[in-house]
């Protein structure tokens, strides 16, 4: 019979690992990252980069904590909005979020063969 203590260990060691950051990403998030980038990729064909899209959300994922990627792909996109709207996503934090979310995103299509 396996000890509790066993168990718990265990149960740390996975929810310490990588795999469990991304299983904290809800569903309906991951589909729609990976619906985003099928469509900014229309040149491939849809199966393939359906697969490497998801492969993409698994490495990002492994990268960024949940919490992390909400406010990183935030700022991100509020960086390209023009105008005076934008003006709030030109802050140095928000800049530096919008940074390091392209850096995980490009590491994730490079681990996953997608080019830019």
């Amino acid at each position: 019979m396996i000890s509790r203590w066993i168990v718990a260990a265990l149960l740390g060691a996975w929810s310490a690992s990588p795999h469990a950051q991304i299983a904290d990403y809800p569903t309906l998030d991951r589909v729609l990252f990976v619906e985003e980038c099928v469509r900014n990729h229309p040149n491939r064909s849809r199966q393939e980069m359906v697969y490497k899209c998801a492969c993409a959300m698994d490495a990002l994922g492994e990268q960024i904590p949940y919490a992390q990627f909400t406010e990183f792909a935030t700022a991100s996109n509020a960086a390209s909005i023009a105008g005076e709207r934008g003006n709030v996503a030109r802050g140095d934090e928000a800049l530096t979020d919008a940074r390091r979310y392209r850096r995980a995103l490009a590491s994730a299509y490079a681990s996953c063969l997608i080019s830019p």
